[in-house]
């Protein structure tokens, strides 16, 4: 967890720069990758050449992916712990025994709504009704990913400077892996639509983290650290 400001803006330094050097090795890629395309290989070598393309640029970012996932699950544990410290402010007990009761008859996808409203009226004490009475729905499951970001992005509002380097970060490591993945799942070999992706990599061992999409094909465990 990053402790407090001064941390947070370390990390994000570092955070750019890692994802400048990432950004780099994906310009060489693609320009290896179009000088491929003009080439005019048949099938096989082109995926050879082209799989050699790929692992040699994993290999030379591997460590600064992780680096940045690292940096992304510290900013999001930092996250989570601001949620919890808002929820343990003072606040009404009445009122928010009140609120919850009413809160009882709202389905599930109304809490969302009324989340929304709360969190512009900057209203803690009924958000966090919200949140105890959502967090005991058996439906919440499908509401969950928009729920947790709704309060997510309270949250970091609320800490200010700090939430705004938070946000930055984990919106780095997002990014990270949206270009690694449309470089390596996007690739078509030639101009008649004939795609041909070539093998997939042995996993490197790598410890999968929650802050990444791995709805992509290509996840964090291809990214592994260098022992």
């Amino acid at each position: 967890m990053l402790k407090d400001a001064v941390e947070a803006e370390r990390a994000e330094r570092d955070q750019d720069a890692d994802c400048a050097c990432i950004d780099a090795a994906m310009v060489l890629s693609e320009r290896d990758i179009s000088a491929l395309e003009e080439q005019q290989l048949d099938p096989d070598e082109m995926c050879k050449q082209w799989s050699a393309i790929r692992d040699r640029t994993i290999l030379a970012i591997r460590d600064l992916v992780h680096n940045v996932v690292e940096r992304a699950s510290e900013a999001k544990a930092t996250e989570e712990w601001m949620i919890r410290e808002l929820s343990r402010g003072e606040k009404d007990a009445r009122v928010m025994r009140e609120f919850s009761a009413a809160l009882k008859e709202v389905p599930t996808r109304g809490l969302v709504d009324y989340l929304r409203y709360l969190i512009k009226v900057g209203d803690r004490e009924r958000i966090e009704s919200v949140r105890m009475v959502f967090a005991e729905r058996a439906d919440r499951q499908a509401y969950d990913i928009t729920f947790g970001k709704m309060l997510a992005q309270f949250a970091l509002a609320e800490y200010g400077e700090l939430g705004e380097r938070l946000g930055r970060i984990c919106r780095l490591a997002e990014k990270v892996d949206a270009k690694v993945a449309n470089l390596f799942c996007a690739y078509s070999i030639t101009n008649r639509s004939r795609a041909l992706m070539p093998p997939p990599l042995a996993p490197l061992g790598a410890p999968t983290y929650d802050v990444i999409d791995h709805r992509h094909a290509l996840s964090s465990s291809d990214f592994g650290r260098v022992n």
